[in-house]
């Protein structure tokens, strides 16, 4: 799907930018794209963890969300203007509700949703209460499953300005078959043979 005016400018950005809700399949995806069709994947987390010597956990106690968000966002819009053309990038679910991340993806890339169901994205997640994981069958009870409901609409709400959405069905062939068809007619517009 293609929102109105999304391909105004498409021969000047130069990647590819997945966005989505936490656990819906962009690292997984992204890089089946990359073995796939040969571009370049690259996952703003695992940089920024890199970069940080961190993981996000270790990083938010550190610094807070704001903070965190905050030199997320900047990691992000720096890199997506260093990264060769044509790459594939995740992006981490909690910078996109941030106006400067959407103004260096327009400026710098294609945006692309990848939306799945909220039940079977939530059922796929570790959840953590007190330092326990959650069993399957307490996950289903409703303040923790109301919880992961009330973020998925959210944050929603802001992958959606993505110019591309695909709709992720946890078939992963399938997804990855739609992905890379996308992905391939989009890389056709920037670098046309």
């Amino acid at each position: 799907m293609t929102t109105p005016g999304s391909q105004v400018g498409t021969k000047e950005r130069l990647n590819l930018v997945l966005v989505g809700v936490a656990g819906v399949g962009k690292t997984t995806l992204g890089e089946g794209a990359e073995r796939r069709l040969g571009l370049s994947f690259w996952d703003v987390d695992i940089g920024f963890e890199a970069l940080e010597g961190a993981d996000i956990d270790t990083l938010l106690a550190r610094y807070g969300d704001e903070e965190l968000d905050s030199r997320l966002v900047k990691y992000c819009a720096s890199k997506l203007f260093r990264v060769n053309s044509c790459t594939i990038v995740a992006a981490p679910a909690r910078v996109t509700h941030y106006k400067s991340f959407w103004e260096a993806v327009r400026t710098s890339a294609i945006a692309i949703h990848l939306r799945g169901k909220p039940l079977e994205i939530y059922m796929r997640q570790d959840v953590w209460v007190d330092g326990r994981k959650l069993t399957m069958e307490e996950k289903l009870e409703d303040p923790w499953k109301q919880d992961f409901y009330e973020y998925y609409w959210w944050r929603l709400q802001h992958c959606q300005k993505a110019g591309h959405t695909i709709r992720i069905v946890g078939d992963l062939r399938a997804d990855l078959k739609r992905l890379c068809g996308v992905i391939q007619d989009l890389v056709s517009t920037i670098r046309p043979p």
